[in-house]
Order: structure tokens, then C-alpha cells, then sequence
């Protein structure tokens, strides 16, 4: 893997998880497709515009498993979830949502809302044991409506089973949304072979794409299945049609869309779709893999809190050194981008980082651990 293409800071960078690195190509890409056809006033502003949606969609496609088509772009995780929640028909006896201990807070603090239409959320306990899908079981029974499956925990690290676990959940008749945040760009994603109702996601962590430019995929199979509440002129079969008295749902991804898009976040995020797709998420992963084993074989396995097994790992290690605030001053003091989370420090790694930094960083932890 390489640097080449990223804007990389002078010191180690280890924050992917949290925001990825700029493409190099971003700043030109949001001048030529969105601030300079805005500053000479063109006439067909819109439609340039637009195009520099369906150019990231065109882009995002491959790296997620999916057909453009079945993309819409999302403000955030948060809101594609609100949608998904309140589109959902009833189906008589299915009143839980199941969702983990372990799911980034948002999901719970959307979910919960299920209440408000007879929904109440189940909490499968969190920890290692999500890696097997037999922890899932909880998600197979008859009375769920539907099931949230995280992809990569941000803080374990664990990588759930998606695809059995949704094979499940689907053949038990509960709808099933897969949350590939800490995924998408740092290991193959396969939105279309995963059999789920959605899979949702967001640009600014190993896409490398910043923020807003968050994303749904719609399994095109089903979903004429789902009303959206939180529609706009963007979710009609015609958005220029122009009707007030006239509104269709969009035949598929497109009902989710709601109002007038935002623009910008997408024209630079397409930047990042792109050298995540030239590199290659297979790629991306074997390396970053690697790099994770270089690192851990140096780490005293009672130091790492979390999940290690490689094949049921993200992209991430969250150490607790024996010396705590030592180490964390002497990070701070080499410079090395990381944050904490479960009482450790928290590294991921990604396509532009180099073995020299894994090395620098495992040499400052080394007098600490």
C-alpha cells in the first residue's frame, strides 16, 4: 500500500476510525465541480450538481458491493436510521427491535424511538462472543421486527458474522439494516450479497471522504415494501413533476432521499470513493492486517482490550498500557494521533499507514506496557 494520494500529516496517524485522511484530489474536485460552476453563475447549475452525486454513487458502488442505483445519500447514519425505523410496515406479533450493547450510542438513541409506534428494543450483551452468530439468537425469534447488525464494533473491534446473521434474521421474517461504519473502506463490503433489507454507512472515516456524506443502501428487491415518513420532492417517482397534490414514492433507494440534497460533502467525498476503489478493499484489508500483527506481536496480549483474532477483527486495537499516563504523554509528545475509548488508547490503521510508524508507535508504548 501507499501514501500517495492522501494528504498525510508530519507525525504518525492513527485516527481512521474517527476521520480519514484528505485525499489529495478533494480540493481540486470541490472547485471544479461544485465552487466553480457556482461562481459563474451557469444556467444548468443544478444538473452539474447532481451529476456530482451520481459521480460519488458511481464511485461508492464498487467499494460497497452495490449498483449505484440502489444508493442515497444519507446526511448521516442517524438519520437514514429514522427513516428506515418509521417506513416499516406492521406485521402483526413483531414488536422488538434487536440491537446490541456494543452498537455505536446512536443506533440505541434512534431505535428507542420505536416506542413511539409499539416498538420496544432488545439488547443482545456485548463482548467477544458476537463474533459467533449463535450469540445472535435472540434476533432469530418470531416476535422481531427488526434487527440492527453492526459490522465492526468501534470500540471491541469485533466482526460480526453479517452475513449469517442476516441469512438468519431473514428466514425468521424480520427486516434487517447492517451498520458498516467501521467497515466500509477498510474491509470488502458486500451490500448486494448480504441479503439485507439496507446497509447504511458514512464517508468520513475509512472512505475518506468527510463528513455529510453519510449513505443508505435499499435492497432493490423489497423496497417497495417500505413508506418513508420523512420524505421530500427528492423522494418522488418525479421530482419534477411538480404536482403538490400528486406525491409517488420512488420505485426504490430514492424514497429514502427526502429533500433538496446537499451537494458539497458528496463532490469531495467522491475523491475518497475513488482511492478506496483503486487500492481495493481486499488490499486494503491484507495490509492493514498485517500491520495489526506487527503491532499486537509486540503488545503483551493483557494489554489489548480488544477483540485480536484475526478474521473476527476491524482495522482497530485499543491498548491499556500497565504505565497509563505515561504512555499517553509520551504519545502526546512523539506527536502520534490516536484518541481512548474503554479506559485505553485507541490506534487504527489504514491504506497509507507505513510499517516505520507501526514501529514508532510500538517503540513508545514498548516502555509502558
Amino acid at each position: 500500500m501507499t501514501s500517495a494520494g492522501f494528504v498525510k500529516p508530519p507525525h504518525p496517524y492513527f485516527l481512521s476510525h474517527s476521520v480519514g485522511l484528505a485525499p489529495a484530489a478533494a480540493e481540486a474536485g470541490l472547485a471544479r465541480d461544485f465552487f466553480n460552476p457556482w461562481a459563474a453563475g451557469r444556467s444548468d447549475l443544478w444538473p452539474l450538481w447532481l451529476e456530482g452525486i451520481e459521480a460519488w454513487k458511481r464511485a461508492l458502488a464498487p467499494v460497497i458491493g452495490a449498483m449505484a442505483g440502489d444508493i442515497c445519500p444519507q446526511t448521516n447514519i442517524s438519520s437514514a436510521l429514522t427513516k428506515i425505523l418509521f417506513a416499516l410496515p406492521e406485521k402483526k406479533g413483531r414488536t422488538k427491535i434487536v440491537l446490541t450493547e456494543d452498537d455505536f450510542p446512536t443506533a440505541g438513541f434512534v431505535l428507542a424511538q420505536g416506542r413511539r409506534i409499539g416498538l420496544e428494543p432488545v439488547f443482545i450483551k456485548g463482548g467477544a462472543h458476537l463474533a459467533d452468530p449463535d450469540a445472535w439468537r435472540r434476533a432469530f425469534a418470531d416476535d422481531v421486527r427488526l434487527v440492527h447488525v453492526t459490522h465492526v464494533f468501534s470500540n471491541r473491534g469485533v466482526r460480526a458474522p453479517v452475513s449469517e446473521i442476516v441469512r438468519r434474521a431473514k428466514a425468521a421474517g424480520a427486516s434487517v439494516v447492517v451498520d458498516v461504519a467501521q467497515s466500509a473502506g477498510a474491509l470488502p463490503v458486500e451490500a448486494q450479497g448480504s441479503g439485507a433489507d439496507f446497509v447504511a454507512g458514512t464517508s468520513i472515516k475509512y472512505l475518506c471522504g468527510g463528513p455529510g456524506a453519510a449513505w443508505l443502501w435499499v435492497n432493490p428487491e423489497g423496497a417497495g415494501e417500505y413508506a418513508p415518513a420523512d420524505v421530500g420532492w427528492f423522494s418522488h417517482e418525479d421530482p419534477f413533476e411538480f404536482d403538490i397534490g400528486n406525491f409517488r414514492y420512488a420505485a426504490g433507494a430514492d424514497r429514502f432521499r427526502g429533500g433538496t440534497p446537499s451537494v458539497a460533502p458528496y463532490v469531495v467525498a467522491r475523491a475518497g470513493a475513488d482511492a478506496i476503489g483503486a487500492a481495493g478493499p481486499a488490499a486494503i484489508e491484507a495490509h492493514s492486517q498485517r500491520l495489526l500483527d506487527r503491532l499486537l506481536a509486540r503488545v503483551p496480549a493483557e494489554a489489548v482490550l480488544s477483540h485480536a483474532k484475526r478474521g473476527e477483527r476491524g482495522a482497530g486495537v485499543i491498548i491499556r498500557p500497565r504505565l497509563f499516563d505515561a504512555a499517553r504523554a509520551a504519545l502526546r509528545e512523539e506527536g502520534i494521533a490516536h484518541d481512548e475509548r474503554m479506559g485505553g488508547l485507541r490506534f487504527s490503521v489504514h491504506l497509507y499507514t507505513e510499517e516505520s510508524e507501526i514501529d514508532s508507535l510500538a517503540r513508545v508504548l514498548g516502555a509502558f506496557v
